[in-house]
């Protein structure tokens, strides 16, 4: 007997059911007639599926191919899947019932573009099945569960730049002389307890670009290290916050701005 599920469209096999014929394009006897598509080849089929009131259904797995040639003239039935106590009987009835159902059908318009168009092509066979997949239940599933995976991505990631330092506050861990131009200094000798949240950095290949560089002042506590002004700590690392650790000691850098013009005396 066959299936009595009421079938609700799509895959069916390797074919994908499109618009099904109506009762008075068909009559009775056949079953149910649909425009398909291979969707491995993108090629045109019809795919009849016989109901309960049919007076035939398939007993064995057949796949075959049929082609005609105009010169030299022939016809021709490959097979390419026969099941292994075939009977040739069974062979003819599928070819009967697929002649009736284009005879059923051969003054349909609709039904000869269908069957003589090309191929659908690679992208919009892709194509469709995404759009079949996003539609089906599964897909729906996976959908919003990829949505709420990216909003709590996006969301995270706001929250997180909020504690992050500032542009001008970045601190350099182990930069060499040319990115460290490009950075500002956390802090100075001059702002005790003004600066940013950074943690300790080590020494930079070469001077901030808001820090004071060479040459420096010894008289006034300053050494110059890899270009740039410095004042050493009394505090041995681990060092504090904002401090540059750098052979055993912790570090402070000199502002630029804190530099005032000399008078040079006669």
């Amino acid at each position: 007997m066959a299936d009595d599920t009421p079938f609700k469209g799509g895959r069916l096999g390797p074919f994908h059911l499109g618009r099904r014929f109506k009762h008075k394009d068909l009559g009775t006897g056949l079953g149910r007639l649909y425009e398909a598509h291979n969707v491995h080849t993108g090629g045109p089929a019809l795919v009849l599926m016989p109901d309960r009131h049919a007076d035939w259904e398939p007993m064995e797995d057949w796949r075959i191919s049929a082609s005609s040639n105009v010169s030299p003239p022939y016809v021709a039935l490959e097979v390419l899947h026969a099941p292994a106590s075939g009977r040739l009987s069974a062979l003819a009835e599928l070819l009967d019932l697929q002649a009736s159902a284009v005879e059923r059908v051969e003054q349909n318009a609709q039904a000869r573009a269908h069957l003589t168009r090309e191929p659908i092509g690679l992208l919009r066979r892709w194509l469709g099945r995404s759009r079949r997949w996003l539609r089906s239940r599964r897909g729906r599933v996976i959908t919003g569960l990829a949505t709420v995976a990216l909003g709590v991505g996006l969301w995270l990631g706001f929250a997180g730049s909020g504690n992050s330092p500032t542009p001008g506050t970045r601190v350099a861990h182990a930069v060499g002389a040319e990115a460290a131009a490009r950075l500002d200094a956390p802090i100075f000798t001059d702002e005790h307890g003004r600066g940013s949240a950074a943690i300790a950095y080590p020494m930079p290949g070469g001077p901030f670009r808001n820090q004071a560089k060479a040459p420096c002042f010894p008289d006034e506590g300053e050494v110059e290290i890899n270009g740039g002004c410095w004042v050493a700590l009394e505090k041995r690392p681990p060092c504090l916050k904002n401090q540059a650790e750098y052979q055993g000691k912790c570090y402070l850098p000199v502002g630029a701005s804190s530099r005032t013009p000399q008078s040079i005396l006669p």
